[in-house]
């Protein structure tokens, strides 16, 4: 890497505010390159290990440090590592809580989105372009609002940071990335008793799809002002799928798919005053930004959130409904959590690091 390599870098870093990054720049003529070298990987290293750095930002440091740590991996010390492996723990462990979160279902989907997005940008050949908060700290009200969707957008950023935080570690001790994170679905899943017995295949449901209604419970929903209708009530899980299904009755304890919607973020509550009813939040299936095509020249109203509230026959049925959805909820969270349990044990050394693909790199310009 050259010295003009090493200075456009420094050039970058030094844009960042002292007092909000702990950054600092150097006039070229006073250090060796050595120093400059290790200044710039320490100034990085730094970027990675703040929590309020935007995913744009490390973007732009990942592909940087992907440039640099060829010719200064003598530079990147103990230190360094410490403070990396210290950073990513308290991402991972985000990452972890959004297991139980109102999207747990498609947090799987959003790591491989940014994973791809992630390794295809830092291993450009120019660095990323076009960002406007590349000198600007995250503004926490970016991403603001309660709604299920910026709830979604902020998971994103938050899952960015992780993917391109593990990808610099990766390079860090000279191991390769490959194009899809250690995400492996389990080789046997548990049995889902109520879906066994409702005889769902494990496919999605869709309306008009039949299944039985062992374990279904009879209610009442009006989507309309009064426009009352029956259903029969069921919650399953498959993995890190589930579905919440309103069921239309058919002859010999058989149903048909109705209406479906999202288990994850259903959020099931009982009414204070009126024991018989059960309060359900309902998302949106999916985001934007995992499935362009599918919202494209839709309006705004497909991503608004809705809440149902159902009535059943006495304050029992609607107890166990509750704690139907509640069950169902817990063996999908803990099916994304089984999975992400490879991408989140990411063992490092110690100390020191081990660079067996970096040994070989061309020397730096001065040979310092």
């Amino acid at each position: 890497m050259s010295m003009a390599t090493i200075l456009r870098t420094k050039h970058f870093l030094v844009l960042f505010p002292q007092s909000n990054y702990g950054l600092q720049c150097h006039h070229p003529r006073q250090l060796t390159s050595k120093v400059h070298r290790y200044q710039v990987l320490d100034a990085l290293v730094t970027l990675f290990s703040r929590a309020n750095i935007s995913a744009d930002v490390r973007v732009v440091g990942g592909w940087l440090f992907r440039q640099l740590l060829p010719h200064g991996e003598d530079e990147f010390t103990a230190f360094h590592l410490k403070l990396l492996k210290d950073s990513h723990k308290d991402c991972s462990e985000k990452l972890l809580e959004e297991s139980g979160g109102c999207w747990c279902d498609l947090l799987l989907p959003i790591v491989r989105e940014a994973w791809k997005n992630c390794k295809k940008a830092i291993e450009a050949s120019s660095p990323p372009k076009g960002s406007k908060s590349i000198i600007s700290p995250l503004d926490s009200c970016l991403f603001g609002g309660d709604s299920s969707i910026a709830i979604a957008e902020r998971i994103y950023e938050m899952v960015k940071g992780f993917v391109l935080q593990h990808q610099v570690i990766l390079f860090c001790l000279g191991e390769t990335f490959t194009d899809q994170p250690p995400i492996y679905s389990p080789v046997d899943l548990p049995v889902n008793k109520r879906a066994t017995a409702a005889g769902f295949d494990g496919s999605v449901p869709k309306p008009g799809l039949e299944v039985n209604l062992v374990d279904a419970i009879p209610c009442r929903i009006a989507f309309e002002r009064g426009k009352e209708r029956h259903f029969s009530f069921l919650a399953l899980s498959n993995g890190t799928s589930g579905w919440i299904l309103l069921l239309e009755e058919l002859p010999q304890q058989r149903g048909i798919v109705r209406v479906t919607a999202p288990l994850a973020g259903s959020d099931p509550r009982t009414d204070e005053k009126h024991v018989k009813w059960l309060h359900l939040n309902i998302r949106p299936s999916t985001v934007p930004f995992l499935d362009p095509e599918k919202f494209k020249g839709k309006t705004k109203k497909y991503l608004v959130d809705g809440r149902w509230t159902l009535a059943f026959r006495d304050e029992q049925s609607c107890k166990a409904a509750e704690a139907m959805v509640i069950e169902e909820m817990k063996l999908q969270q803990d099916a994304v959590r089984e999975q992400l349990k490879a991408l989140l044990e990411l063992n490092m050394p110690e100390n020191g690091l081990q660079h067996p693909q970096l040994s070989q790199e061309t020397s730096s310009d001065d040979g310092s």
